[in-house]
């Protein structure tokens, strides 16, 4: 997966330009709003962090690993210390290392059943409780009370594809599946993993030949509205209705992306928030505070001239901070800007003037680093501790929280010059002044492909993988569950106050951009970003022109959908 934080768009435009050849081909009808591919941006994770997000989390597998589940692993569950209101962590905390001991135990695989057996326990009980989404953003609207019913005689193999192949996520994710096998002796389960986009082309054409599909797959959510009707996924919703599953305890966001006119075509798993990672270390160095980080652009914009630095030769050593590097790029910094990108009709509103002052902002800090030195920087990042944050060389990243899982497992040291160990923060992404903070939540879901005849075991293993293993992977991977009560009341996820900042951050968070006539609309957002920063175009050129392409892309699905404008 590329590291620009494009990747997944790319991925799922590609994917629905698959989809269009693909089950054409086989007779299989699909809309013509899935036949282009796009770059266009919605902030996911970067390849920088090599797995360490959940969103890209297992891009790091080269090829597919098949693996039967047969010993219990540890989810890694980490408890750590907040320092202040900003949840920062030190990173030479005792806790912290207890988590880092024990998650690199669990990527080895010789955890304890005890261990997986803890977290299923604690998840079991958090599928039992209630909980309150607070006002705005994310959480808007009370969460109902979790009505799972297991049905555990039933009987089946089940074939599961998913992408994490990493050692945090696979052992977490191998975990709940040993624990679900436990549970259920009549079901073995097989889990692939496949390089992050890989899994959903390989699926698409196993659909097509009508063999060869998962039982079980993690879907792309923010798609499900148009792989959904286009037939590469069946419908759930006569199990759902039938184990009376109340809808109103995930997030609400989750579940819209998840249906179509209602009807559930996967059920909604993971989600996450963005924030804002600080190294303490070097803004105690740059004469700042440690325990403030920027709150609004102008503070970020500030800090630059005390943290950047350079060789005696000119070249960057250190930077402040890359507005389009980790899990951020201009299609959220225009929501922090008081931006959207479509109106209430489903317009395009690609060129409004807070997205060309957010695309502009950008330009200041490209302009600042230059694309060539900030190009030579970064081919200095690797994989691990060595991501670019971990090593010093970036101080300031936007990413999302399961960031903070690998943070914990590497944990990597935050010297300052007088070599004592502050470690890290994590605080809201700062917005414009005057407006609030947004960030992109994502995700996936588990899904059925179309073509799987017996639906029993694999409805039991995605309502266990949702309703009670989600508890296990936020503790192993701080992904954020997308049922509420998991999220606020689990109480081991809950003893660490960094959790309850994500939490609480879910306030900010905004699904990706749904258009109902294209999933295309910013297709051309992507170069848009790309010729500001490489200095081929000014902000509001580059946008002007994005605007027309998301102009042709509703016009052209309206005509295919015999939906034009009069």
């Amino acid at each position: 997966m590329s590291s620009d934080p494009r990747g997944r768009q790319l991925s799922r435009r590609t994917l629905l330009t698959t989809a269009t050849r693909v089950l054409s081909v086989a007779g299989i009808g699909i809309l013509a709003a899935c036949g282009q591919t796009n770059t266009a941006s919605s902030g996911t994770s970067s390849a920088a962090t090599t797995a360490a997000t959940t969103s890209a989390a297992s891009s790091a597998a080269p090829s597919s690993a098949a693996t039967t589940a047969s010993s219990p692993t540890s989810t890694a569950a980490a408890t750590t210390s907040s320092l202040t209101t900003s949840s920062t962590l030190s990173g030479s905390s005792t806790a912290s290392n207890a988590a880092t001991s024990s998650a690199a135990t669990s990527s080895a695989g010789t955890a304890s059943s005890a261990s997986a057996s803890a977290a299923t326990t604690s998840a079991s009980s958090a599928a039992t409780g209630t909980g309150t989404g607070a006002a705005g953003g994310a959480s808007l609207g009370p969460a109902g009370t979790v009505n799972y019913v297991a049905h555990k005689d039933v009987k089946g193999n089940i074939n599961f594809w998913h992408f994490w192949g990493s050692p945090v996520r696979h052992n977490t994710i191998r975990g709940i599946i040993n624990n679900f096998q436990a549970e259920f002796p009549g079901v073995k389960v097989t889990d692939t993993a496949y390089p992050f986009g890989d899994i959903w082309t390989k699926n698409l054409a196993a659909v097509a030949a009508g063999s060869g599909m998962p039982d079980v797959i993690v879907a792309d959510r923010p798609s499900l509205r148009f792989t959904g009707k286009s037939g590469v996924y069946q419908s759930l919703d006569t199990q759902f209705k039938q184990d009376k599953i109340d809808s109103s305890v995930f997030w609400p966001f989750t579940w819209t992306e998840a249906t179509l006119n209602g009807v559930p075509y996967g059920i909604p798993y993971e989600t996450d928030i963005r924030v804002l990672y600080y190294n303490k270390a070097a803004l105690s160095d740059g004469g700042l505070d440690p325990n403030t980080p920027p709150k609004d652009w102008p503070e970020l914009d500030a800090s630059a001239p005390k943290l950047d630095k350079k060789d005696s030769s000119g070249k960057l050593q250190q930077i402040a901070f890359y507005p389009n590097w980790g899990s951020f790029d201009i299609s959220q910094w225009a929501w922090n800007n008081g931006g959207e990108w479509e109106d209430s009709n489903d317009n395009p509103t690609v060129n409004a003037p807070p997205n060309v002052a957010a695309l502009a902002w950008e330009k200041t800090w490209f302009d600042r680093y230059g694309y060539a030195p900030w190009t030579a920087l970064k081919a200095t990042f690797t994989g691990g501790n060595q991501d670019g944050f971990m090593n010093g060389k970036v101080i300031m990243k936007a990413d999302i929280g399961g960031y903070i899982s690998f943070l914990n497992f590497y944990n990597p040291s935050f010297m300052t010059k007088d070599k004592k160990n502050l470690g890290w923060g994590v605080a809201p992404i700062p917005p414009n002044t005057g407006h609030k903070p947004a960030s992109l939540s994502g995700g996936f879901a588990l899904s059925v492909p179309k073509g799987i005849k017996d639906l029993a075991a694999p409805w039991e293993f995605i309502k266990y993988a949702v309703f009670v293993g989600q508890a296990a992977w936020a503790q192993g991977t701080y992904a954020m569950p997308t049922v509420q009560s998991i999220a606020r009341d689990n109480p081991t996820l809950n003893g660490d106050p960094n959790w309850k900042f994500l939490v609480d951050a879910m306030s900010y968070g905004r699904p990706a951009v749904y258009n109902q006539y294209t999933d295309n609309l910013l297709k051309g957002l992507g170069d848009a970003e790309s010729n500001v920063q490489q200095g081929k175009q000014q902000p509001q050129a580059a946008l002007d022109a994005a605007q027309q392409v998301a102009l042709q892309q509703v016009a052209l699905q309206q005509v295919a959908q015999g939906k034009a404008k009069k």
